[in-house]
Order: structure tokens, then sequence, then C-alpha cells
């Protein structure tokens, strides 16, 4: 008996016996639709990680205020010395600027809208690579004469104006008149530092001046290059350490780090719902060695004529094992286009990349088979095993 017919054979089993059929490919649908459903989705995820990691910065760090059991006191505060001592003195750093966070409501031609105010210096365009749609961003002159301008971001443009022709335009915010000198490209990035808000940006000095503080909520840094991160965020401790004469009352947040840390989560996530699904192919393999040593008894006689018409071990032994692989792959198939299925879907709803590869259909379609091989050798060697007189005799 050739491959082609011991095929046909196991196609005609499977169609004879749908329910029961289907009921063995479960176990190894769920396992491969599980793999690589998280396979694809994990691979997803990093994709997305790692452009939003590009897009926030792979050499940018924030610096800010410890928590500590002591209250923070004047002379622990930042200052734009400090900026200037930081920027002369580290060799590491390439870009530096201080920044407040705040909100507040603008008006323009009756109309009141709040917005987020990010006051700080031109540094901060290179350090979150922001991208001008019009006009310019805010400058040292900006800073040094406390003017009253600010650059919008494209959604806050659109809101107050209908467009982005916003440059030279007024606005007024606390009862102050402000000019916008620059508005941002539309940006998309889940940390971009909230270009998709409605945001004003503003001469920190200015805010300063308003708020009648010097107050700075945090320092945002750009390393030389991605290697010198670590040092960069170190010699910037240590002379703010120094400079204010404190030592444990700063802290650095690093990009990298934490998606590092994302990743070993999503790692572990990914190994722990791996194993299951592996269970799940395990528990599918007992179901076709179960399945399989059900179809030896019942055509037991059927083997006995076979073998008396001259069939060899091997044949009988062939036949039973592509039935096995038949079944096997089948539920392979299926588990692919189930979990693929399923990726696409969470991809879709999670905004992100699906990722699917010939690598992944080749290890998942070879899993199957191996299943399928593995724990169908036993009812197959007992089945080629059957002497011919008994098997005859078999009711």
């Amino acid at each position: 008996m050739n491959i082609v017919e011991s095929i046909k054979i196991a196609l005609d089993s499977i169609l004879a016996n749908k329910m029961r059929s289907f009921l063995t490919m479960l176990g190894i649908i769920i396992g491969v639709s599980s793999v690589i459903a998280v396979v694809a989705i994990g691979q997803g995820g990093r994709v997305v990680l790692e452009k939003e990691m590009d897009a926030f910065g792979a050499n940018r760090f924030l610096i800010f205020y410890k928590e500590t059991d002591s209250p923070l006191s004047d002379a622990d505060i930042f200052t734009v010395q400090d900026i200037k001592a930081i920027k002369k003195l580290s060799s590491a750093i390439d870009c530096l600027a201080p920044v407040n966070w705040d909100t507040s409501n603008i008006r323009n031609k009756g109309r009141s809208i709040k917005v987020s105010i990010i006051a700080t210096t031109e540094d901060y365009r290179d350090i979150s690579d922001l991208k001008l749609a019009q006009g310019r961003f805010l400058n040292e002159d900006d800073n040094d004469g406390k003017k009253q301008v600010g650059v919008i971001n494209y959604d806050l443009a659109k809101e107050l104006f209908g467009s982005t022709n916003a440059v030279g335009k007024k606005i007024m915010l606390k009862n102050r008149p402000f000019y916008i000198v620059g508005v941002l490209e539309k940006g998309d990035s889940m940390l971009s530092q909230g270009q998709d808000d409605k945001v004003l940006y503003m001469p920190i000095s200015t805010l300063h001046s308003l708020t009648a503080t010097n107050w700075i909520d945090s320092i945002d840094g750009k390393a030389v290059s991605r290697e010198d991160v670590d040092k960069a965020i170190s010699q910037a401790i240590n002379i703010l350490e120094r400079r204010h004469r404190k030592e444990d009352r700063y802290q650095a947040f690093n990009a990298e780090k934490e998606i590092d840390t994302v990743r070993n989560v999503t790692g572990i996530v990914a190994l722990v719902i791996s194993i299951i699904a592996g269970i799940s192919l395990l528990v599918g393999g007992i179901g076709i060695m179960n399945i399989m040593l059900v179809s030896v008894t019942e055509r037991t006689r059927e083997i006995g004529i076979r073998k008396a018409l001259g069939a060899r071990e091997s044949d009988i032994l062939t036949q039973f094992l592509i039935e096995s692989l038949v079944i096997s792959v089948i539920g392979g198939i299926i588990g692919m286009l189930l979990g693929f299925g399923i990726s696409l879907i969470i991809a879709k709803f999670a905004k992100m990349p699906p990722f699917i590869s010939w690598q992944m259909v080749t290890v998942a379609f070879s899993f199957s088979a191996i299943v399928g091989v593995f724990f169908g050798m036993y009812p197959a060697k007992k089945a080629a095993r059957l002497d011919p007189i008994e098997a005859l005799r078999y009711e």
C-alpha cells in the first residue's frame, strides 16, 4: 500500500467519525492556536515597544525628586543654575532642559479651552524630537526676556483656529496675551509626552513670572549616545548632590530600562501561556493515542484480513501511523488558522502590528506532525503486531 492510498483511507476514517475526530483534534487545535497567538502578539508588542522607545528617545532620561520621609526644602529644589552646571561639567550629556507641568484655561474669541502646559527651554525640542509644522520652537531669547509666547500642538491649533495656520495669532492665558510662534506636527506615539492632547509649550521663565515661584518639576535630558545614558544620569545626579549637599534626594527614569522590565514581564507571561499550550498539545496527543487504540480495536478483523492477503507489518504500521499523522496535521492547520485569526483580531483592537512569519508556520506544522507521529506510534505498532489468525477470529 502506498502513502497516497494510506492518506485516503485515513481521511475516509476521519469523515466516517466526524465528531470523534474533531474532539480528538481539539487538544492539538487549542495548543497550536495558543502558541501562535501568544508568539504573534508578543512579537507584535515588542515591535510596538521598540517603536515607542525610539519615539521617546533611547538615549533620553528624566531626573526628578525621590520620595523620602523628609519633605523637600528650598535647598533641594532644582534651579536653572543646576542645568547650566550639569551641561558644563558632564561629558555624556547632549541636551538638558528644566520642565514644569501645569494646566490652565486659555481663551480665544470668547472660547475657553483647558490645556496642558509644558514650561521649558529650547533644548526640550531636541530632547523630545519635536517636529514643527509651522514657525519655530522656544529659543534662548524667549526665556531670557520672559516673553509671553507659546508653541501649540496640532490638535490645539485645529480646535482654536480651525487650521494649523496659527503663527502670530493671540490667545489669552491668565488674563495676559500670548502669541503663537510655532505649531507642532501631529504626533501618534503613546510616549509622545502629551502631543496628542491639547498642549501649550511656553518659556519656563515666563511661567515662573506668572506663578511667582522658581519651582522646577523635573529635568529632561538626552545623552550623547544610547550607551552613555547611565553615565549621563550618574554624572547629573552626582553634580546635583554636590551642589545641593544632599544625597539620596534625586532619582532618574530611563525609558530603555523600563521597557526592558516590560519585556521581561511579557516574556514570563508568554512562557507561562506557552507551557499551558504545551500541556494542551500533550493532552491532544494522548487523545490521538486513545482514539487510535480504539480504531485498532474496531478494525482488528480488517487488519487480520489484510494480513491474510499478504500485507506486511510495515504496511499496517504505515497505515495507522499516517492516520494518526493526518489527524494531528489537520488539527495543527486548524489551530494555525485560528491562532492567526485571534492574533489579527487582538492586534486590531490593541492597535499594534500583527506578527506572522513563515518560521511560526513551520514550527507549528512540525510540532503538530511530531505529536501525531509520537503518540500514534504505539497504536500503530500494536496494530502491526496483531496475529492474523487471532485477528480474523475477533468479533
